[in-house]
């Protein structure tokens, strides 16, 4: 549904946009951007961010007003200024836009656009609220003088609109004569019926107005931070005239309406209450003539000229198919699908449309069951476990949180109306609980795609693993953490959502439930206690000495499959290096650093250093030959670098333990057989032990050199 209003808003946008070139026009903004942040995709100060951080979005042509709060958080509002033209003296102005809402408002509602002084404030506050609309899903719009709240004093338009439908609202600031601010819906000329603030102008009596600003309230949003008021805007104009606002944001030729909302059917007994209803967009939107049809048939409405029509007390004469036909001033028309409506004498028992699904999930996940009814008079519910009623369980929908495997079950409801004794009850939702599988690091470095690394387990999985700590500190900010655990089998990264507090020192075991994911530093395991209820952590409270770091080449990356199996992840340690000119530098303190070693091969290496790693942060890089740098092989295929968090382990000292790594040789026939463990060093030979030993190029353990007359020697090298 975005997509198309967002497509119908860049059509309207292109259509009307050439029209703009009268004199009494300020400006019109069509937001003909790239998608992005308003005030970055916009030319340099055309757009001002005046409150909160600067994050009201445009995408495809169209600008996204949002209440603050709920799933998005935005808090952005900005404004355009009108020009010093227009800015000497109070004076008559008008907006006209493209609005479309896609997520109700709370009841109240609060104001999303207006006029604006940059000094004094806002005054002409475009509302929208749901607290007087007469139809399901939908709101109103009203407007407000120098802030007072929308209500049943000051309530606006007295028309129901439809969520993702296009309409067209003009407003007009008038501190000069009425002293007061009124708005239009879709008018066809500004004595069309309108509705003005009864509050004050306050400040806009003596001082002008310099800008038209959008904002982003917390006040818009439901309690819940649910469902918050979600605004499309776009073909915004600023003139000095009804009719040049108007033009140039709205087609001059006459269409036909739509609906938006059509009339929906219902069944019901003789004497309970229905009504339907249809909500429908159109030029002259307060002027539409709405007329009501059963079978073809003009039928009376008791609520006179209105989409709405009620049945106090049906009887089963008022069955039938009705349809509602609205017209525009311009005598255009359109008519709605059929509604039909039955009207029983005999009581019906409810009828389960849609039922309980089944549903496998993990230990620490929530479920939601629910169930969709078609019923005459009051419904009631009542879940069941294994058809045992669930204490408190009855509504239309039935929730269990944080999950066991004891609570597998079947799952049902039965449901009931209050016109026959008995309902009915559903058929059985099976609930499967697994627990999380307890597996190694190296089984979860096995579930990757052999040729992109990334992983190939299902998002939602939970796996158990055990491992030690094999970073000296923590190199996330905010509510985070990130930490390497290493076990036997191999290394991966935990990145925990939610875990700011949790601070495991390097060599503590951890126990740690999460889901398989990737980022930059690579394979990791995903916790998130909130958002992925089947995670979680636990620092066992054990310490243990680190794993022995295992020595690779520089070359490493030549075989990615190598490393990703067996190093990525781990501790390693590279030998025999120099940082090169980067020697006798500072480690950065306020952003990630890579530097480049290299060794007397001239093969390189990338080092990485964090910030956010106060040990290794502000200390100075050794010059000169570097026996060794242990840390962790960090990144994401193709890319790894070396990842340091304690400045001791850049060892600089002229010793370094190296366990050695044993040749074994045999003889095969008149050859020699040389074979060594570790497919990382490279098989070296020589006629002399001390010195000239050449790469035996492509050898592989085990290798076969044929015996000369001159004796070999062989050695092993990274």
């Amino acid at each position: 549904m975005k997509n198309k209003i967002a497509v119908l808003l860049l059509a309207v946008s292109a259509f009307v946009a050439p029209l703009a070139a009268k004199a009494d026009l300020i400006w019109y903004e069509g937001f003909n951007y790239p998608n992005g942040v308003l005030t970055n995709v916009a030319p340099a100060g055309l757009w001002t961010n005046f409150s909160g951080t600067a994050d009201m979005i445009v995408s495809n042509h169209v600008l996204q007003v949002a209440s603050t709060g709920g799933g998005l958080n935005r808090a952005g509002d900005e404004a355009r200024f009108l020009g010093a033209a227009f800015t000497n003296a109070p004076q008559v102005l008008y907006a006209s836009m493209t609005v479309i809402c896609t997520n109700l408002p709370n009841g109240p509602g609060t104001y999303f656009s207006s006029f604006y002084n940059t000094s004094s404030g806002f005054s002409g506050r475009i509302q929208a609220f749901t607290n007087l609309a007469t139809s399901p899903n939908t709101w109103r719009i009203g407007a407000t003088g120098n802030g007072a709240a929308t209500n049943a004093l000051n309530g606006g338009l007295g028309v129901d609109l439809g969520l993702n439908v296009a309409y067209q609202v003009v407003a007009r600031l008038d501190p000069v004569n009425l002293q007061a601010c009124t708005i239009w819906i879709n008018p066809i000329s500004e004595s069309d019926p309108s509705y003005s603030s009864s509050d004050s102008l306050g400040f806009a009596t003596s001082t002008a107005i310099n800008a038209f600003a959008f904002r982003q309230a917390s006040t818009a949003a439901t309690a819940a931070g649910v469902n918050s008021a979600f605004f499309y805007v776009t073909n915004v104009a600023l003139a000095t005239t009804f009719d040049e606002a108007l033009t140039n944001v709205q087609p001059t030729n006459a269409v036909a309406p739509v609906f938006g909302t059509q009339p929906a059917g219902t069944t019901n007994f003789v004497n309970i209450p229905i009504t339907l209803f249809g909500v429908v967009s159109g030029q002259g939107q307060m002027n539409i003539t709405y007329q009501w049809y059963k079978g073809g048939l003009a039928f009376s409405n008791p609520n006179g000229n209105s989409p709405v029509l009620p049945f106090s007390s049906p009887q089963t004469t008022d069955s039938g198919s009705y349809t509602l036909v609205a017209t525009t001033p311009y005598g255009l028309s359109t008519t709605s699908a059929p509604a039909n409506v039955l009207i029983s004498a005999q009581p019906v028992p409810p009828t389960i449309t849609s039922g309980p699904a089944s549903q496998s999930l993990y230990v620490g996940q929530n479920v939601t069951f629910s169930v969709m009814v078609s019923s005459p008079g009051n419904v009631s519910y009542q879940w069941k476990s294994n058809s045992v009623n669930i204490d408190g369980a009855t509504s239309s929908s039935y929730t269990i949180a944080n999950l066991q495997t004891n609570f597998a079950a079947n799952y049902s409801v039965g449901v009931t109306n209050d016109v026959v004794a008995n309902g009915v009850v559903s058929s059985n939702a099976v609930l499967t609980v697994s627990p999380a599988q307890s597996v190694s690091i190296g089984f979860l470095r096995s579930l990757v795609d052999p040729n992109t690394f990334l992983p190939t387990a299902s998002p939602t999985q939970p796996f158990a693993i055990t491992g030690v700590v094999t970073t000296f500190t923590n190199i996330t900010s905010g509510n985070t953490a990130s930490y390497w655990l290493q076990d036997s089998t191999g290394g991966i990264n935990v990145f925990i959502t939610g875990g700011s507090t949790f601070r495991p020192m390097q060599g503590d075991i951890l126990n740690v439930t999460g889901v398989l994911s990737s980022f930059t530093s690579g394979l990791e395991l995903d916790i998130d206690t909130n958002g992925l209820t089947q995670t979680s952590y636990t620092d066992t409270g054990v310490t243990t000495n680190l794993p022995t770091p295992k020595i690779i080449p520089l070359t490493i990356t030549n075989n990615l499959a190598l490393v990703n199996s067996t190093y990525a992840g781990s501790l390693v340690t590279i030998q025999n290096v120099s940082f090169g000119t980067n020697g006798g530098t500072t480690i950065s303190a306020t952003a990630n650093q890579n530097v480049t070693v290299t060794n007397g091969a001239g093969q390189s290496f990338t080092v990485a250093f964090f910030d956010l790693d106060l040990d290794t942060a502000g200390q100075t890089l050794p010059s000169g030959n570097v026996p060794s740098i242990t840390g962790i092989l960090y990144g994401l295929s193709p890319t790894y670098s070396l990842a340091v968090t304690k400045f001791s382990d850049i060892n600089t000292s002229a010793t370094v333990n190296v366990t050695p790594i044993p040749l074994a040789f045999t003889s095969s026939g008149t050859n020699i057989v040389v074979s060594w463990g570790d497919p990382t060093f490279t098989l070296q030979s020589s006629t002399n032990a001390t010195a000239g030993y050449t790469n035996m190029t492509g050898a592989t353990s085990p290798y076969t050199n044929a015996i000369g007359t001159n004796s070999l020697f062989f050695r092993l090298i990274h």
